[in-house]
């Protein structure tokens, strides 16, 4: 038995038409993309301005690292804080930019740890925060904390 004659016509018409749903498919996706990478893009223009000015500011020379050291820790022991250590390191490479590494580790109790993390740009230096560990001393049962701080400054 021969098939009907239509059927030859419905068939390349069928896959046609499914293609075509695959098609119109795919450019949904693709429309979906874009408008994510748009709001991405608009995302890194905000991040973008409203990065600190800390890199337009002057860099901080070797000769006066100490005397910011000097004033991390009086901001520290303002807000409460005890200086549990103190670790300068080599200026190193940081993207564009040169940068000298502090870790600083305090301890303290929780308002005081907050209000030096809040009090931390007033310091009169172009410097930013790379990372932070905030832990709760063992013995305190909470009330107090351990907060360990890497910070950059901006080099010559």
């Amino acid at each position: 038995m021969k098939p009907p004659i239509w059927l030859w016509f419905l068939l390349p018409l069928t896959t046609l038409l499914w293609s075509g749903q695959a098609v119109f498919s795919a450019y949904a996706h693709y429309r979906r993309a874009v408008a994510a990478a748009q709001v991405l893009e608009r995302e890194v223009e905000a991040l973008t301005k409203s990065l600190p000015g800390a890199l337009s500011e002057a860099p901080v020379k070797e000769g006066e690292l100490p005397q910011l050291y000097e004033a991390l820790v009086r901001l520290a022991e303002a807000q409460g804080l005890a200086l549990k250590n103190l670790r300068p390191q080599e200026v190193a490479q940081v993207g564009e930019a040169r940068a000298w590494s502090l870790e600083i580790t305090l301890e303290g109790p929780y308002p005081g740890v907050l209000a030096y993390l809040e009090a931390l740009p007033q310091v009169p230096a172009p410097l930013w925060v790379e990372r932070y560990r905030l832990a709760p001393v063992a013995e305190t049962r909470g009330e107090r904390l351990t907060l360990e701080l890497a910070l950059r400054i901006l080099a010559p």
